[in-house]
């Protein structure tokens, strides 16, 4: 994923860039649809190993067409921070864990709280050796950037919404539903054609309204979602997918071109890699958020606590933006 982020930016001009990664976003809306219709079809047809055997196949046709099809790009000398990457990971595995054990050790049990101690000296550390190191994972100085620190946070919580809802969507219209594994996978195709549609169309949008209106707009999907149960008709339930994916399509490519923008073209995997990073980051908090709230309040309180995070990160990415603005003016 960073990789393709990268060679897409850096095949195409600067005028031309903003189109290319609105057109890689669409790209990965694509990816969503065809693997829950894959993942579909495979759990309702094939053994459930099939799952992993197929995209195996599928990796190696794609990995052959790379070869011969993706243009080479200069490269850049980097160095590799194995240091900044073990303590990064450590910090996040511990942040994880105690959200993740919190509801059933307790969240004043000793794991719990040594979990999140360990995460809070291992991200402080992780920024310490960041500062000093001459070749950083991730200088966190490039955050004094306030259309980086928008964009990333702003993929973070948009990406903790998405997932907090894959994390439930499955389950619910299956088990609560009584849909079969294919009949689910189509039903979350209402979620990712608006996201397409949209993200080729970034271009004509002014980057905050577009912003704002997107993680506005996940907001009330989720709120929406929050109140589905076994008497909501699908089609009022569909409308929350809609919504959601209207707003993806109308913030991620923005966003994402954010922080790329934010970066010199020299540094382009660097932005590539912190996109992926906050997309899985936000992605694996948004999950165990959501599992942490369910098992213990229901659903629906699961989906209301995951509203409030995504709004609270969407109004401090709205000023960012609004900072950065008036500093370019």
């Amino acid at each position: 994923m960073p990789a393709s982020l990268a060679i897409t930016v850096g095949v195409y001009p600067a005028a031309e860039r903003g189109a290319a990664v609105a057109a890689w976003t669409a790209a990965t809306g694509a990816a969503g649809v065809i693997g829950n219709l894959g993942g579909g079809l495979v759990m309702q047809y094939l053994p459930w190993r099939a799952l992993f055997g197929v995209p195996v196949l599928l990796a190696a046709v794609l990995a052959a067409l790379v070869a011969v099809l993706v243009p080479r790009m200069p490269r850049h000398a980097a160095s590799l921070d194995l240091s900044g990457t073990v303590l990064l990971t450590a910090a996040s595995v511990a942040l994880l864990t105690g959200i993740i054990e919190g509801p059933e050790a307790g969240w004043g049990s000793g794991l719990v709280l040594a979990a999140f101690g360990v995460a809070a000296v291992l991200f402080a550390v992780f920024v310490g050796h960041q500062l000093r190191s001459a070749a950083p994972l991730l200088d966190p100085r490039l955050f004094a950037a306030a259309r980086l620190r928008a964009g990333t946070l702003g993929v973070a919580v948009t990406f903790f919404g998405l997932f907090a809802l894959f994390f439930v969507n499955a389950r619910f219209l299956q088990e609560v539903k009584g849909f079969s594994p294919l009949l689910t996978g189509v039903a979350i195709v209402p979620l990712v054609i608006p996201m397409i549609v949209l993200s080729r169309l970034a271009g004509r949008f002014a980057r905050r309204p577009a912003v704002m209106a997107g993680l506005a707009g996940n907001v009330a999907g989720l709120v929406l979602l929050s109140f589905a149960d076994g008497d909501m008709p699908y089609p009022v339930y569909a409308i929350g997918l809609v919504i959601m994916g209207t707003a993806m399509g109308l913030c991620l490519p923005v966003l994402s071109y954010e922080i790329m923008a934010a970066l010199p073209p020299e540094r382009a995997g660097l932005g590539s890699g912190l996109n992926s990073a906050t997309r899985e980051l936000g992605s694996a908090i948004g999950v165990a958020v959501m599992g942490t709230v369910m098992t213990t309040y229901g659903m629906g309180a699961g989906y209301r606590v995951v509203a409030a995070v995504v709004l609270a990160g969407a109004l401090l990415t709205g000023w960012w933006l609004r900072s950065d603005a008036r500093g370019s003016a």
